[in-house]
């Protein structure tokens, strides 16, 4: 646990807005099926960048166009961006506070929690997919998961090499598979 609310993981940046995308977009509107939010999101760990604005600029392209692009982004940007800085702004007058420090530790944990939640809502269908595929893509899906996380655990900062990888694992998998109704 960190001591200081300023020692908090910067991984679990984010997470709660993640999972609030997550369940809009695919659980409450439908616009957006699990399969195709769990690929937005391995698209944009795999660019640098505010990964949470490059998944609503993806999502907001599939369902709007350049107007559903502009629309999701200020959904996104309009009630955030405010809040931010009002947060921000009487944290720094709270932040040595005991209490503050102690409600943040709480809150680590919780965001923890959240972020496996929504990543094993994110991989279940992935995993599902490929099991349907057979038992090779299987295979390469689940060591893919294990070997991964077993990577990043070790080595945090081998994020894109890993990614990089696992892409070009899929890719010599793909050679193996049939062409499926044409998805390539």
């Amino acid at each position: 646990m960190p001591d200081s609310p300023d020692e908090t993981p910067s991984a679990t940046a984010g997470l709660a807005t993640l999972a609030l995308i997550r369940g809009e977009f695919v659980e409450r509107r439908g616009w957006v099926t699990e399969d195709e939010f769990a690929r937005y999101w391995a698209l944009v760990q795999a660019a640098p960048g505010i990964n949470l604005l490059a998944l609503t600029i993806l999502i907001g392209r599939k369902t709007g166009g350049a107007v559903g692009v502009g629309l999701a982004l200020l959904g996104l940007l309009a009630p955030s961006v405010p809040i931010t800085i009002l947060l921000t702004a009487g944290y720094e007058h709270i932040r040595d506070v005991r209490w503050v420090h102690s409600a943040v530790r709480g809150i680590v944990p919780a965001t923890v929690g959240v972020g496996i939640c929504i990543m094993s809502q994110m991989a279940l269908p992935v995993l599902r997919a490929a099991r349907a595929r057979g038992a090779f893509a299987f295979g390469i899906a689940v060591t893919t998961v294990i070997v991964s996380a077993g990577i990043v655990l070790v080595q945090p900062r081998a994020v894109v090499v890993v990614l990089l990888a696992a892409g070009l694992t899929g890719a010599a998998a793909a050679i193996r598979e049939p062409v499926a109704g044409g998805d390539a």
